[in-house]
Parts: structure tokens; C-alpha cells; sequence
């Protein structure tokens, strides 16, 4: 079950693992949501369940999901978005509580393969139902063309995040410390042999962003698209990564003592990776840190990524996320996947009193396959959210889940 969450999506592993009824679904397999194990699920699920184009060598799937979701939260969260567990909308007055059933974890999926002299050509499309707006609606998460093993044009993972690292979750946000973004990058890659590859990207900066707080107003543009690199080694005993992130924005305060504006240099790097133990078990962890970054998170705790000093220049905060979750098959047909996340804004600027310094989210959860195209599990989430001015408070969800696959 590797891999969220939140932000998460992909059964079409149920029908490609549970076809092998000897050994069953694989290690951390079964409830595969989002990520570079979900991806790898759903190339499995082509070779099983393959059909070709007329006429030429295309090879193709269409697949999808249905899922419903059954949530009560002890506190309604801040917003409109109440089908996803984001701490930072964590409510500090009363507030009433909350019941509802969603389907908007839905998904469709596409994948092809055309082999050419050079190598296949993969495509890839991904929709579902999960805008993070509080409504239901068509979402495009993943559109693009892949060459081989060497170069990715589209909107799909960034490679400032690690998709072989995401815990899955049935919550579908996820943890709030891990880096998580979707979005249209350019990425080349090179292997190097016995498991080590080095990926570097030009992807949508995403910055034009406007934020209020107290007397502050907030925007920023982008000067460049944002440049990703990465170095990961994987093998059997599991894999690490190490991932670079540089940004260059312009942003302009607007306070009492006038408007201030500058150009800003983001960087953030991330450790991150998965053992196994055991025949099925992962220990999964990312630990990250930066400036200007706070967008790559799961948490929007810090999207802007900066505060006002005293003498009225911005300042870039550190934002900095750790992650830490155990994923362990209990059976062929049981798993569960339980951990923890914080993230945290460090600075030593001016953030008004009641902004949030730093949130905490953990999660366990009970999963079952019933058939090969059908699971259900439950899920327990607690999150603590606090303050500059060192005010918390706390929240508590349950989440059932169904999902049925269709192909």
C-alpha cells in the first residue's frame, strides 16, 4: 500500500496484483493511491489487461475507480474544503461538527505504450473528482508524454518531491510535512547502472500568489520557472533520495510604512527514501527544508514563504517539513499504514500573532481486500495546529472508505 497522501489515487493495482492468487497483492500494493508505485501498478495492469489501437502497435488501458468516503470530524474545518484532513484549517474557536459522504476520490486513468526505434513512448492521462475547493468536479492531476527512461514533457509529479517516498493514506490530502505537487515541468533523466539515476526539470513556478495578514498585504510573480534536480540510488533493501529546488521571485509588501517590493532567490533541499523490512514492510521518511518552498508542501501552512522585518524589507521564511510512516502487511489481505508529520515555519521576521508556526498530522489505518476489485478500510487522523502567539488547538477525523475498481 505505498503511497498517498494526502494532498490520493490509483486501484487499478487491486486487478493487477490480486491476478496472482498464490502470493497475493504486493508488499504495500493493494490501496496504492498516488505515486511512483500507483504508476508502476498501473504499467503492470497494461500488460494483464492490454488492448491495441487498429492498425498499429499502440498498446493501451482505460481504467478507473469508484470510491465513496463516509467522514466525521470532531471540529469542521475552516473553508470550504472539508473532504480532506489539512490541519491549517484547523479551527481555534468552537466549532460544530462535521458529517458528510464524498466521491470525488473517483478516478480515470489512461496509459499507452507505442514502441519506436528509439524506445516506447508512453502517455499517460489522470482526472478524478477532487478540485481542493470544497466542490466535485473533472480535475486533470496528471497529462503527459514520456520517452523511455529520458525525458518527461506534461503535467505530472514534480521532481522536487519523491513519489517512491508517499505514505498512502486513506485521507486524501495526506501528511502535511511531505512535498507533494502535480504540475507542467520538462524533466530529463539518466541512468547510471546498479540502481543510481540523476532527473533535472524546468517546471511551472506557480507564484503568482496574494496573501493578507493584519495590516500586510502580499504578492508575488515569478522571474523564471522553477528548477529541480535529483540523485536517487534504489535496490532491494529500498531507495534514498537527495532533491534540490531553486526559485527566483519578485514580491511586493504593501504595510503601514509603505510599499516595499524585492527579488527573491528560494532553494529547499529534501532527503527522503523507503526501507523494507521483512518480506512486505517500508519504513518510509522525508525530511525537508527551505526557503520560499512552502507551496511544495502538502500543507498550504506557508504559501507566500515570507514575512516583513522591523525595518520593513521582506524576508523569506524557512519552511521545513520530517515525515515518518510504517507500512505493514498483516496478511495477503490486510494492511495498515500508521506515522506522522509536522511542518514548521521558522523566521525572524514579522508574522502577525495569530499565523500559524507549525502544524502536526498523524494518521493509522485498517485496510481490507475484499475481492480484486474491492477494498475497505478505516482510518483514524489527528492534527494539532500552532500559532506565532503560541495558541493551539487540535482536531480528530474518522474516515470509511470504499473503492471499486473498473477497467
Amino acid at each position: 500500500m505505498k503511497r498517498v497522501l494526502a494532498p490520493a489515487a490509483l486501484l487499478l493495482s487491486l486487478a493487477g496484483h490480486a491476478a496472482d492468487e498464490e502470493t497475493g497483492p504486493g508488499a504495500s500494493d493493494f490501496a496504492a493511491s498516488k505515486g511512483a508505485d500507483a504508476e508502476a501498478q498501473l504499467h503492470e495492469l497494461l500488460l494483464k489487461q492490454v488492448r491495441t489501437i487498429p492498425g498499429t502497435d499502440t498498446q493501451f488501458l482505460i481504467g478507473g475507480y469508484l470510491q465513496l468516503d463516509g467522514i466525521a470530524t470532531r471540529k469542521r474545518q475552516e473553508g470550504d474544503e472539508q473532504d480532506t484532513f489539512i490541519v491549517s484549517t484547523t479551527p481555534f474557536g468552537p466549532a460544530d461538527h462535521e458529517y458528510g459522504l464524498s466521491i470525488r476520490q473517483s478516478q480515470f486513468d489512461w496509459l499507452s505504450r507505442t514502441p519506436t526505434k528509439i524506445g516506447p513512448v508512453w502517455t499517460r492521462l489522470e482526472v478524478n473528482l477532487f478540485p481542493l475547493d470544497g466542490t466535485t468536479a473533472l480535475t486533470l492531476n496528471q497529462l503527459f508524454a514520456r520517452w523511455d527512461d529520458h525525458l518527461i514533457i506534461g503535467k505530472t509529479y514534480s521532481t522536487f518531491m519523491d513519489d517512491d517516498a508517499l505514505p498512502t493514506t486513506l485521507d486524501y490530502n495526506g501528511p502535511s510535512g511531505v512535498t507533494f505537487v502535480r504540475q507542467w515541468l520538462l524533466r530529463g533523466s539518466i541512468k547510471l547502472g546498479d540502481g543510481w539515476a540523476i532527473d533535472a526539470s524546468v517546471e511551472d513556478p506557480q507564484a503568482n500568489l496574494a496573501a493578507a495578514g493584519g495590516p500586510v498585504e502580499v504578492t508575488t510573480s515569478a522571474k523564471r520557472p522553477d528548477v529541480a534536480a535529483r540523485v536517487r540510488i534504489k535496490g532491494d533493501w529500498g531507495h534514498v533520495q537527495l532533491a534540490g529546488l531553486s526559485r527566483r521571485l519578485t514580491a511586493q509588501a504593501i504595510s503601514p510604512t509603505g510599499p516595499a517590493e524585492r527579488g527573491i532567490n528560494g532553494s529547499g533541499l529534501s532527503l527522503s527514501g523507503s526501507i523494507n523490512f521483512f518480506s512486505d514492510d517500508e519504513l518510509l521518511f522525508q525530511l525537508v527544508s527551505g526557503k520560499g518552498v512552502g507551496r511544495y508542501f502538502n500543507d498550504p501552512l506557508s504559501t507566500t514563504g515570507l514575512a516583513l522585518e522591523s525595518d520593513g524589507q521582506l524576508e523569506l521564511v524557512r519552511t521545513s517539513g520530517a515525515t515518518l510512516y510504517y507500512q505493514h502487511k498483516w496478511t495477503p489481505s490486510w494492511m495498515t499504514v500508521a506515522g506522522g508529520s509536522t511542518l514548521w515555519v521558522t523566521t525572524d521576521g514579522v508574522r502577525p500573532p495569530d499565523s500559524l508556526r507549525q502544524v502536526v498530522y498523524a494518521s493509522a489505518n485498517l485496510i481490507h481486500l475484499l475481492t480484486p476489485t474491492l477494498f475497505v478500510g478505516a482510518e483514524v487522523l489527528w492534527g494539532e495546529a500552532t500559532r506565532v502567539d503560541g495558541a493551539t488547538a487540535t482536531n480528530l477525523r474518522l474516515q470509511l472508505s470504499v473503492r471499486y475498481l473498473i477497467f
